[in-house]
């Protein structure tokens, strides 16, 4: 029963895996022009490459660039995200993230370069979590089913990426993705990560008190109201 149960959680944890776990947006209501030719896609690629480099060597310098790959794919809804080699997972292998970068991102309504920056750290953010973790923790990835869950995570990686010097870009970012989703899915963004004036509170919250980083990675707020009494209460100390 146990071999059952561990053989279920593993086939949870790569479908997992697979589907992705970092920051996903809807098929939008104004369509994306798609980059068609595969020149194109090997010239997206290359600069998702520089972009992916560049950040990890300016702020995640814990991340070996052995240890993470870029990779393109093809959707009308998704644009990035962030996935551990489940090969390597299971032949207990030193584990490699590859972020996904949807070259659609890179078209004629793409987001800054501050807002790509940004959004590419939060997948760093993930790709830290996978590398830092041990194998049994991630076995704690099966819970992405639940909403909760899948929220908590994928507003700490928000917060790493606000912590360290990524907020206007995410700012920016979140007002690019709201204007690209349906209305229904927007329910979902605002759940799963911080919205704009949620991330402005946090950066005056962790300019102020740094130390208020690990006190909301214990708790991830969740709401505005949340962020607004703990700076009301920062504010009184």
């Amino acid at each position: 029963m146990a071999k059952v149960r561990y053989l279920s959680r593993v086939v949870l944890l790569t479908s997992l895996v697979v589907a992705g776990s970092g920051s996903i947006c809807a098929q939008p209501d104004r369509p994306i022009s798609l980059i068609g030719s595969s020149s194109d896609r090997n010239l997206a690629i290359q600069r998702a490459e520089r972009l992916v480099e560049d950040v990890r060597s300016l702020s995640y310098p814990e991340i070996s660039p052995q240890d993470l790959g870029v990779n393109g794919f093809r959707s009308n809804s998704d644009f990035f995200n962030a996935r551990f080699s489940i090969t390597r997972y299971l032949t207990f292998r030193r584990l490699k993230t590859t972020i996904f970068i949807n070259p659609a991102v890179f078209g004629s309504s793409a987001p800054s370069d501050n807002a790509l920056r940004a959004i590419v750290a939060h997948e760093l953010a993930h790709a830290l979590y996978y590398t830092t973790r041990n194998r049994l923790r991630l076995f704690g990835l099966v819970r992405l089913t639940s909403s909760e869950f899948a929220a908590q995570f994928e507003r700490k990686a928000d917060l790493v990426a606000i912590s360290r010097g990524y907020g206007d870009g995410l700012i920016e970012y979140r007002h690019w993705l709201y204007e690209n989703v349906p209305r229904k899915a927007l329910k979902v963004k605002k759940r799963n990560y911080f919205a704009p004036a949620e991330i402005k509170v946090l950066q005056e919250i962790l300019n102020k008190d740094s130390k208020s980083f690990d006190k909301f990675m214990r708790k991830v707020p969740r709401t505005l109201g949340e962020l607004e009494e703990a700076a009301k209460q920062l504010g009184s100390e």
